[in-house]
């Protein structure tokens, strides 16, 4: 294969300047705004931690127009195939994807009449979760929830109330949890204390609780002084020795961005991105550390998990074996909603034929995009 020359590959960077986004969320606090969901749709919007109005509207107009067939198959198929199934509580799976797909397709739906369906599945699965479910200790784990918090931020105004109690309850129960135990977290200093951040960011917000909110910003600082290194490395590549764990641990802070953005507006959004840390060390950093790898690897070749701190990664099937770009493409999905040069990179790794709709995180987090 012909290699890339980096300093040329570069110059197709035109992302940053051609796909800006077309417009700022909204600033404030938590809460409801005038906007519709859609057209013909007299429910009112509430802030989530999925889209913005404007992103809504997007979705709106490509169900309305000429790619109805592509929306379709990121959210409506899904979320009609999941109409059928049983939830299962011992373990989420794909049951994530498939909450927020009956979410977004309930949110989506021109009218409530045809849409009640898709709330009340999703509904249904939010309250057999909420019945039995306990926080455990392993953050990586508990990442699989995400998109189920995610999935309930989009509906939680529409449920009725008794339901919205329960699932409050479950909701304040974890967050309470990870809040309590926090030391276990704050001394890993790597992509555990990362995701812990995530899930306390994504419940603070849905419930506009103070308490968690104040934690979690607070606890936002004191990561980015323990997780970033000079030069823009993370401790999770420092101590993996690995890109899959550098990237890994900035899926989480990519989602952190999303929903601060949503919630608090994009300033404040851009604000967090930005923000340094106690040797001048900011997230746009790791990108930087990162890229020459990633959109060049074959003149930057990085050995996985050599020189690893965990013992079990020398079993890895990827140990010893030259960082693949296409490996971490999922976390570049979550990237692209606060870094417009992700959309170029994408181009690069995955191939200059791919559209916003290869796949749901991909196009929900390119909404805001001129694309």
């Amino acid at each position: 294969m012909k290699k890339l020359n980096y300093l040329a590959v570069i110059g197709l960077m035109l992302c940053a300047t051609s796909c800006k986004k077309e417009a700022a969320q909204q600033n404030g606090a938590a809460g409801k705004n005038t906007n519709t969901q859609a057209t013909g749709d007299s429910a009112v919007f509430s802030k989530n931690l999925v889209f913005s109005t404007n992103g809504l509207s997007k979705i709106a107009a490509d169900l309305a127009g000429s790619n109805q067939a592509q929306i379709q198959k990121l959210i409506t198929n899904p979320a009609y195939a999941a109409l059928t199934k049983t939830t299962s509580t011992t373990a989420v799976g794909t049951q994530g994807t498939e909450l927020k797909c009956l979410a977004l397709q309930w949110a989506i739906s021109p009218g409530r009449d045809t849409a009640t369906k898709y709330l009340d599945k999703a509904k249904s699965n939010l309250l057999a979760w909420a019945a039995v479910n306990t926080p455990n200790s392993s953050t990586p784990s508990e990442a699989a929830f995400i998109e189920i918090f995610e999935a309930y931020s989009i509906i939680r105004s529409a449920i009725p109330s008794a339901n919205k109690t329960t699932i409050d309850a479950w909701l304040k129960k974890t967050g309470t949890y990870y809040i309590t135990n926090a030391a276990n977290y704050t001394n890993r200093k790597n992509n555990w204390e990362t995701i812990r951040l995530n899930l306390l960011y994504d419940i603070g917000y849905i419930l506009n609780d103070a308490t968690i909110l104040n934690h979690v910003k607070s606890a936002y600082n004191v990561q980015l002084n323990a997780n970033l290194f000079a030069g823009g490395k993370t401790e999770d590549y420092v101590n993996r020795d690995a890109f899959a764990y550098h990237a890994y641990n900035l899926y989480f802070y990519a989602r952190i961005l999303r929903a601060v953005s949503l919630y608090d507006g994009q300033t404040a959004g851009n604000d967090l991105l930005n923000k340094k840390n106690n040797i001048n060390i900011s997230l746009p950093n790791t990108m930087t550390f990162w890229e020459p790898y990633m959109i060049d690897p074959a003149n930057n070749v990085h050995l996985e998990f050599v020189n690893t701190g965990y013992v079990p990664d020398k079993t890895r099937s990827d140990y010893n074996k030259p960082y693949n770009p296409s490996s971490t493409v999922y976390v570049l999905d979550q990237l692209a909603y606060s870094f417009p040069q992700v959309i170029d990179y994408e181009k690069i790794i995955v191939g200059a034929s791919t559209t916003r709709f290869k796949n749901l995180e991909y196009y929900l987090n390119t909404l805001e995009y001129n694309l």
